[in-house]
């Protein structure tokens, strides 16, 4: 028996070792000192969801080091802040890198790095020419280069010869990579150039690349073609999806009946890809006015808990996330934030019995200041049935702590710089300032992208406290 045991654990621990194989990634950040480097999935292309990974902490030297297991290549962010390294990462390997970090040690504060992340200087220091970064990364500039130099040609005089000698020289050049993800990604990518130079129809490029093909839901390549073939298949696809797409949702509330309807198309018959097809359409489609929203949720919890596709459980359960992420009902993120003394303010707190009012600012932003100028007179008006809480996120506490010295006496509501803290404004989707959100007594979300104090607030702050 004890024998017996043992090889059955023996037989786990090398299978679990073969079917997900450790990445380790260490190396430099020149200027992110002491910060933390961040490891995303951003494998799924159709939602476009980050996972995190892994982190770890970069020393005072600057060196870090992250290790984590997975048994499948896919494309990943690196985050310092708000600074990033894309990169292809594949099981059992190690990656050295050398990151150029000016930005993160930058005082500037006058940029948006969440709106706009800065690209980080990356080096691979253990890459050859049979590395996929290094092949990607060369076949990328080729395109870009034939695309630039081409552009007017093929996309107004749709020039066939220009592309498939474009193809030819390609596979020329990358005939010695033997890499099974670069050879896909590369056929995908340069089918992705006739796509866009219309050079064949969709039923073409379906029936070469998609029909009877193995669906590579973390090849980018394949993925780019996939998204530019179905994005908006609503109104891009046969006529009859539209009305059925309708019929699916707002009558029936079936994603069975959705996939029956989508059988019709002679081009979705392969069932994997149908089902995708079917997924997308429903997440592109939440925010329309033509779909009950109700009814798009339901069909998505269908797929999460009812799909025989482990991706598309993943891709559906995602969907889901973004389309109920500050849903008004939906629990507030918490935080945790220090004002300029350094008295420190939780948004229980501050939610006592009371609406909570959020202003995302900086201290450099005209209209954010013209908003928050205009906080006073509701805080008067409101002030002990609303919290009005503003939020700095400047990048440098400092450049805070110095404003409020100089204007402390202007506000009579609360403050607090929002910590460095990336998590905080993902959280509250704050991708521009100013950025509004009112929660109510019992910490739920009234509106995510609620009134500023120069419009309607005063009248809905009335309305919902009236009689309170």
């Amino acid at each position: 028996m004890i024998k017996r045991v043992y090889l059955l654990f023996v037989f786990l621990f090398i299978s679990g070792n073969v079917f997900s194989q450790q990445i380790t990634i260490k190396g430099t950040v020149m200027g992110g000192e002491g910060k933390e480097i961040v490891v995303y999935d951003c494998s799924d292309q159709i939602t476009l969801t980050q996972t995190k990974m892994a982190s770890g902490k970069i020393d005072t030297s600057g060196y870090f080091e992250v290790s984590f297991n997975a048994d499948y290549t896919f494309y990943a962010l690196l985050k310092v802040e708000f600074n990033q390294v894309p990169i292809y990462l594949e099981p059992d390997n190690v990656y050295n890198l050398l990151i150029t970090c000016p930005e993160c040690s930058s005082a500037n504060d006058k940029t948006n790095p969440y709106l706009e992340p800065k690209e980080l200087i990356t080096v691979i220091e253990n890459q050859d020419s049979t590395e996929l970064n290094y092949l990607i990364n060369k076949f990328n500039l080729l395109t870009d280069q034939f695309l630039f130099n081409h552009y007017i040609s093929l996309l107004k005089q749709r020039n066939k010869t220009k592309v498939d000698s474009f193809k030819t020289a390609i596979n020329k050049i990358f005939s010695y990579s033997q890499h099974d993800y670069f050879k896909n990604l590369l056929t995908y990518r340069l089918a992705s150039i006739e796509h866009y130079t219309r050079l064949n129809t969709s039923e073409g490029f379906i029936k070469n690349y998609i029909w009877n093909k193995p669906v590579l839901y973390n090849n980018t390549g394949y993925m780019e073609l996939f998204n530019g073939i179905f994005s908006f298949y609503a109104t891009n696809g046969p006529k009859y999806i539209k009305y059925d797409l309708a019929k699916s949702i707002n009558v029936e509330s079936s994603f069975p009946a959705l996939l029956d309807s989508l059988g019709k198309d002679s081009l979705l018959r392969n069932e994997v890809i149908r089902e995708m097809v079917a997924i997308k359409l429903l997440g592109e489609n939440y925010y329309s006015q033509l779909y009950n929203q109700t009814s798009i949720l339901k069909m998505l919890k269908y797929v999460q808990d009812s799909s025989k596709f482990e991706m598309h459980k993943k891709i559906a359960q995602n969907y889901i996330r973004h389309i109920t992420k500050l849903i008004s009902g939906s629990k507030a993120p918490a935080f945790k934030l220090k004002d300029y003394t350094g008295t420190y303010y939780s948004l229980n707190e501050l939610n006592q019995e009371k609406y909570v009012y959020l202003l995302f600012f900086t201290t450099w932003c005209v209209p954010c200041i013209s908003e928050m100028n205009l906080l006073g007179q509701l805080k008067e008006k409101f002030g002990t049935k609303v919290e009005f809480v503003a939020i700095s996120t400047d990048k440098e506490f400092m450049t805070f702590y110095y404003f409020m010295q100089k204007n402390e006496l202007l506000y009579n509501f609360t403050i607090l710089h929002w910590g460095n803290n990336a998590t905080l404004l993902d959280d509250y989707n704050v991708k521009t300032v100013p950025t509004y959100i009112l929660i109510d007594p019992e910490g739920k979300i009234v509106q995510a992208a609620a009134e500023p104090p120069s419009e309607q607030l005063d009248e809905l702050l009335y309305k919902l406290t009236k009689g309170k």
